[in-house]
């Protein structure tokens, strides 16, 4: 096999890994992990509701139930495009911050704990990867 496919099979699987983890940790928030997603890519701002979903990688359909689902439990905001009153945004509220900040402490404090537990060396091989996947997860590599 292909050095390089292996290894983003070996990539991918570790990946699937990580995001079942992280559900782990926030399976007792009232948020989902995607829409935990949802709203980290709304901290930067309101986002046109074609943006997110092409962020997300889903239809607009799916991501337009996504904001109904966040807007009825408060946490989102809809608006309209300052520049073009058509389209529709949808941004963070107060509560929507708090939430966000909530799963992301849920995560990190999970996370911190099962690296806490890991060896000197292995902790030490995570921090070396991390370059690594800043330059693979970086805009410009994706398709």
């Amino acid at each position: 096999m292909d050095p390089d496919r292996e290894l983003a099979e070996r990539l991918n699987r570790r990946l699937r890994d990580i995001v079942l983890l992280l559900r782990q940790a926030g399976a007792d928030l009232p948020v989902t992990g995607q829409q935990v997603s949802v709203l980290a890519s709304l901290e930067g701002g309101p986002m046109r509701m074609t943006a997110l979903a092409a962020e997300h990688g889903v239809r607009l359909p799916t991501m337009t139930a996504q904001i109904n689902r966040l807007e009825a439990a408060g946490l989102v905001a809809r608006g309209r495009d300052a520049s073009d009153a058509r389209v529709v945004t949808a941004s963070l509220t107060p509560e929507g911050r708090i939430r966000l900040q909530e799963a992301r402490e849920a995560r990190n404090t999970f996370m911190a704990e099962r690296i806490a537990a890991l060896s000197p060396e292995d902790r030490a091989a995570l921090v070396a990867a991390l370059p690594a996947l800043d330059a693979l997860f970086a805009p410009s590599r994706t398709p």
